[in-house]
C-alpha cells in the first residue's frame, strides 16, 4: 500500500471540506507535516486509520467526538452533519479510493451518530473509477491486515509502546502474518489434526496389524517426547553450569591480584 492523498470534511479540527492533500511520491517520497500542538497532526494520522480500519491511536482523545464542533453548532436541529475522510492509495499497480462517512444529528437531548459507511472505487485501465463489487474491508485486509496496521500507522512520540517486552509475541505473530508464514503454520496445525483423526479411525476400523502399527507409532512418539524433554532439561542444566563457570572465572580474576601480596608476605 502506497498512500497518495487524503481529503477530510468536518473531521475533528478540519471544518468543512479540505482540498485534496497529496503525499510525496517517486524519488522524493517523504512527506513532513509540522505544526503547533492542537493543529491537527495526530488528527491527520487518525484520519487515515479511521478511514481504512475505523481505529484510532492511543494518543487520540475522545474518539467518539469525530464531527467538527463548529459544523455541529451551525446545523439546525434534526439535520445531519456529514463527517468523512477519503483516502487514495496505490497497490500492485492499481489505484484505489476509499471513503468512510458518518453522520451526526443534533437532537434536543444531545448529538446522535449514525453507523459509519465505507465505500471503495478502483481505477480501471482506462482511468475511469468504478465501485468495487467486493467488500472494501476484505480488500483492505488482504493488502494490510487490521492486526498489522498499528506497525505502519503509529504516533512517533509513543513508538516505545509498540516495542515493549510484553508485546514481543504479538509482534512476532504480526510479522508471521505479514510474511505469509501464518498461513503455513495454520495449514500444519490442520494437517496434524487431520492426521490424528485419521489415526483414530484406523484404530477403530483397521485390522490387527494396522492397530499394532499404530500402537508402535504411539510408543515411539511418547519415547521421542521424553527424549526431547530430557534434552531440554540437559540444555538448561548446561546453561546453569556455564553461568556458574563464568561466575567462578570472574571471581578468580578478582583474586589474582592477591597472589603477589601472598608471595611478598612469604618472603618477608
Amino acid at each position: 500500500m502506497r498512500l497518495r492523498s487524503i481529503i477530510l470534511c468536518n473531521f475533528r479540527q478540519f471544518y468543512g471540506k479540505t482540498e485534496e492533500i497529496f503525499l510525496a511520491s517517486g524519488a522524493t517520497n517523504i512527506t513532513i507535516i509540522h505544526g503547533n500542538n492542537g493543529a491537527g497532526k495526530t488528527t491527520l494520522l487518525n484520519a487515515f486509520t479511521w478511514a481504512l480500519y475505523e481505529k484510532f491511536s492511543a494518543a487520540f482523545t475522545s474518539p467518539q467526538q469525530l464531527v467538527n464542533k463548529r459544523a455541529l453548532h451551525e446545523i439546525k436541529s434534526g439535520k445531519p452533519v456529514e463527517c468523512l475522510v477519503e483516502v487514495a492509495f496505490y497497490h500492485d499497480s492499481r489505484r484505489y479510493r476509499v471513503k468512510r462517512i458518518c453522520r451526526a444529528y443534533k437532537k434536543m437531548n444531545g448529538i446522535e451518530y449514525s453507523p459509519t459507511e465505507l465505500s471503495m472505487w478502483v481505477a480501471g485501465d482506462d482511468g475511469r473509477w468504478m465501485p468495487t463489487h467486493q467488500n472494501p474491508e476484505d480488500i483492505i485486509g488482504r493488502i494490510l491486515p487490521p492486526s498489522l496496521h498499528q506497525y505502519f500507522f503509529f504516533d512517533g512520540e509513543r513508538i516505545e509502546h509498540i516495542f515493549r517486552d510484553n508485546r514481543k509475541t504479538e509482534i512476532a505473530d504480526a510479522t508471521k502474518e505479514l510474511l505469509g508464514v501464518e498461513v503455513f503454520d495454520r495449514a500444519l496445525r490442520h494437517l496434524k489434526a487431520a492426521s490424528k483423526s485419521l489415526e483414530e479411525e484406523l484404530g477403530n476400523l483397521g485390522d490387527p496389524q494396522t492397530q499394532k502399527l499404530l500402537q508402535d507409532k504411539l510408543k515411539l512418539e511418547e519415547q521421542g517426547d521424553r527424549i526431547n524433554k530430557r534434552q531440554l532439561e540437559i540444555a538448561q542444566e548446561l546453561e546453569k553450569h556455564q553461568e556458574f563457570k563464568r561466575t567462578i572465572n570472574s571471581r578468580l580474576l578478582e583474586l589474582s591480584g592477591a597472589k603477589e601480596l601472598q608471595d611478598r608476605r612469604a618472603s618477608l
